[in-house]
């Protein structure tokens, strides 16, 4: 006759304990970091098929293109735009600049080819170039080149850069010591 066991082995305890702490260090892992890091290489990838799209666009169609942030609102409305100085506020748009004034104004002509999504309220934006990206026929920007620096956050941890050469390349940095709190003077 055999007896009837009754309780664990050891080795049963052991693979028991083993799962159980494997299981809470995958709850327990803090992932924001990777969270954010992820956010701000996505949002800079975006902005620079917008910013190779409008460069593109520019030199098939013998056009100006014109790429800024502008007041989610007035886009909507279908209203004449001004770019704005911080690229945190507002939409990035790409627009057809018919009148050549580096302002959107749709009785004039001027059309939004492409609108991206506003980034996060915690997020920030900057741009060391001017208020505006505007391509020309040859692909070239007429304004000033600069670095864009996306913090996903307050302390600045994790940001990250997107480069705009005068020939009107973007070239995605990643990671950054840049910052995007405004100095004093």
């Amino acid at each position: 006759m055999k007896k009837i066991q009754h309780g664990f082995t050891l080795l049963e305890l052991m693979v028991t304990i083993a799962i159980v702490g494997i299981v809470a260090a995958i709850a327990l892992w803090d992932s924001s970091d990777m969270l954010e890091e992820n956010r701000a290489e996505n949002f800079l990838l975006e902005l620079k098929r917008n910013i190779n799209f409008a460069r593109a666009k520019a030199t098939s169609t013998d056009s100006l293109i014109v790429v800024c942030s502008a007041d989610t609102a007035n886009i909507e409305n279908n209203t004449q735009l001004t770019c704005s100085k911080d690229w945190s506020d507002g939409t990035i748009i790409v627009f057809f600049d018919d009148n050549s004034n580096g302002g959107y104004d749709p009785q004039e002509g001027d059309k939004i080819l492409r609108a991206m999504a506003e980034i996060s309220e915690n997020s920030k934006l900057t741009f060391s170039g001017d208020t505006s990206l505007t391509f020309d026929a040859s692909g070239r920007i007429t304004s000033n080149p600069g670095t864009f620096t996306y913090c996903p956050n307050k302390d600045n941890e994790n940001n990250k850069a997107l480069t705009i050469s005068q020939s009107g390349t973007a070239l995605y940095n990643g990671d950054t010591n840049n910052s995007c709190v405004a100095k004093a003077l």
